[in-house]
């Protein structure tokens, strides 16, 4: 039985699978209180079956990008109920499975998640062939010339790589909706999903990844991390000065840096 946790965003989702059948989804409003709720519904998921957590096989977990503390939360649940249990874990990226959930829209989707700051999280993904074996998005080359698979961008740089005729899906704030459609111009079509990102979306490509071989083991399991926060130090006069005695005692490359969605 695999256990499915995503916590990416104000939304959370668990799901309990079994050969590719949803047993228990779960879906609800959490806010930020990630921490402080998944592992209570997920005993509650597991009482409904009238089962245990030694009777499960595999956790999968979204990686982000999203909430910071929502994606650390159920990324260190799942690595600790992979560590105690034995299990393997399959890390799926938040876009891959917002991205799932449109995969019978023909042509190309774009899968989408307010990244603030007047941007949005965004990967495209050819829907033809489309199995959880092989799921994943096609690598851009951007304008700046960079590549990627997974991308920051302003909803007017989205929109000029956009195919006519494509579909976008995903989570955004209105702001971020409405300077987005106004930037296709019609040329695509946008839509929030109907429905919060479902755990059994989560579910199936990682059981998809796991009959491809491709699961993950508890050490390599890493959130997404798409950007640095916006301020990575404290105001406080003797916060600040800790942190610069850290900085100085930290290798080459690491000084003041910390990881964030």
């Amino acid at each position: 039985m695999l256990l499915a946790l995503d916590t990416s965003t104000a939304y959370a989702s668990i799901a309990l699978s079994h050969d590719d059948n949803i047993l228990v989804e779960l879906t609800w409003r959490v806010e930020n209180r990630h921490s402080a709720e998944l592992l209570p519904r997920v005993e509650e998921s597991l009482r409904t079956l009238r089962v245990t957590t030694s009777q499960l096989d595999s956790v999968a977990v979204a990686l982000g990008p999203g909430s910071f503390n929502g994606v650390r939360a159920g990324v260190a649940t799942a690595k600790g109920l992979a560590l105690a249990l034995g299990v393997p874990t399959v890390g799926i990226p938040t876009l891959d499975v917002i991205g799932w959930g449109a995969r019978l829209a023909p042509g190309e989707v774009w899968a989408l998640l307010d990244a603030g700051r007047g941007e949005v999280y965004a990967a495209v993904y050819d829907t033809a062939g489309a199995t959880a074996e092989t799921w994943g998005p096609r690598t851009l080359a951007l304008p700046d010339g960079t590549e990627g698979e997974y991308h920051i961008l302003t909803p007017a740089a989205l929109a000029a790589l956009v195919r006519d005729g494509a579909t976008l899906t995903g989570e955004l704030r209105p702001a971020a909706r409405d300077a987005l459609k106004e930037a296709l111009a019609g040329r695509a079509r946008l839509d929030e999903l109907a429905e919060p990102r479902r755990s059994g979306w989560l579910a199936a490509l990682a059981q998809g990844r796991l009959r491809a071989g491709l699961g993950d083991t508890p050490a390599t399991l890493e959130p997404l991390y798409l950007r640095r926060p916006a301020i990575t130090r404290s105001a406080r006069p003797d916060v600040a000065a800790l942190a610069g005695a850290a900085d100085d005692a930290a290798p080459a490359g690491k000084k003041g840096e910390r990881r964030a969605l």
